[in-house]
């Protein structure tokens, strides 16, 4: 009995190619599939919207998630230490006098009551939430990785050691970097 083989298996160099380019489009892929991380990104410098971005970065902490907050313009009130106008130019000092001086100082976006809406809200969340300046505690703790847009910096006059947070001053394509990689990115303005 004689057996023919058929000549439509590849031979081993074809194979070879073969597992290559499908190891290549594994790699390539696997650059693509998010991780568990979770980027925001923070435009506003409304009380009430930085209180929802600090909920959403320490509850994605608190779920084993990477989170990194990216603020920018009048986001950068919100995790600046105070108000500082001493070395700054002209143009820089009336843009901070303009802006709230820290988390302490924002108003929320709606209901503000002529500056009394703020004290509200924190006597309708005593004993219901943490104030805003224990969630922004509670993200440094955690761990959560603050990034400042560079040409904000430049742009408002803030230094570098204005920050009660510890920040990584960069640019847009940093944010990116990390906003891309993120299973989900919020954009809070």
């Amino acid at each position: 009995m004689n057996a023919v083989i058929s000549r439509d298996v590849l031979d081993v160099s074809e194979m070879q190619q073969k597992i290559d380019l499908l190891e290549q489009q594994i790699h390539a892929l696997q650059g693509r599939v998010p991780q568990d991380k979770v980027s925001i990104i923070v435009l506003s410098g409304d009380f009430d919207k930085a209180m929802a971005a600090f909920i959403m970065a320490n509850g994605a902490v608190a779920m084993g998630m990477e989170v990194s907050m990216f603020f920018t313009f009048w986001g950068c009130s919100v995790i600046k230490k105070d108000r500082k106008l001493k070395g700054k130019k002209f143009s820089h000092q009336l843009i901070n006098l303009l802006l709230p001086a820290n988390a302490e100082a924002l108003a929320p976006s709606k209901m503000s009551f002529g500056g009394i809406g703020r004290r509200f809200f924190n006597h309708v969340m005593q004993g219901a939430m943490s104030p805003l300046e224990e969630q922004i505690e509670l993200a440094v703790e955690s761990g959560v990785q603050f990034q400042v847009c560079a040409p904000s910096l430049g742009l408002m006059g803030f230094d570098a050691d204005e920050w009660r947070v510890p920040v990584e001053v960069c640019g847009v394509a940093a944010m990116y970097e990390v906003a891309l990689s993120a299973r989900a990115a919020y954009f809070i303005s």
